[in-house]
């Protein structure tokens, strides 16, 4: 009777035993550090993205101004797409505006493509230059060296043939 008052008194959310407890520390103090480094992550991927959405919304709203919306104090986002559509009422003014307004964006992203591609190209072509090239020539220049001696050895194979050929043909009768 007085087990089952201890069992009881212990039970909630921590363990009766004392390895048990342990185990549970561990597990927590685990599970802190996971958090921690899920956190550290979290926070290093924010300091990367966040420049780049500061940019993008930068551009935005330039857009968006330069189609008719009013951005000086927040609205929604009804409020305006109704002032686009009051500076916008067809269609075709609507693309208007949004190509006028997009211009600009467009051959920043442009440029920036072709930028990022030749520095890409050029890190590709150094990296070929510096590593690949080399390795290539000297997997090349073994391969070569490697057939030169098999042939080698395929010309003293039948060069043994023949001779052993011949006498061969020697040590036969005629008829």
């Amino acid at each position: 009777m007085l087990a089952n008052s201890a069992e009881s008194a212990c039970q909630g959310p921590y363990p009766a035993r004392i390895d048990d407890y342990r185990e549970y520390l561990m597990n927590q103090q685990t599970l802190k550090q996971r958090l921690e480094s899920v956190q550290a992550a979290s926070k290093r991927l924010e300091e990367q993205l966040r420049p780049g959405f500061d940019r993008a919304s930068v551009e935005l709203k330039k857009v968006l101004q330069e189609l008719g919306a009013d951005l000086s104090e927040p609205r929604s986002m009804a409020e305006v797409v109704s002032q686009i559509r009051s500076r916008n009422p067809s269609l075709r003014a609507f693309a208007l505006h949004l190509d006028a307004a997009t211009y600009d964006l467009r051959k920043k992203l442009w440029w920036d493509a072709n930028m990022m591609t030749a520095y890409v190209t050029d890190k590709a072509g150094k990296t070929y230059q510096a590593d690949v090239r080399p390795r290539l020539a000297q997997a090349r220049s073994r391969a070569e060296a490697e057939a030169r001696k098999v042939m080698v050895q395929f010309r003293e194979l039948t060069a043994r043939r023949a001779g052993a050929d011949e006498a061969s043909t020697e040590d036969r009768p005629q008829n």
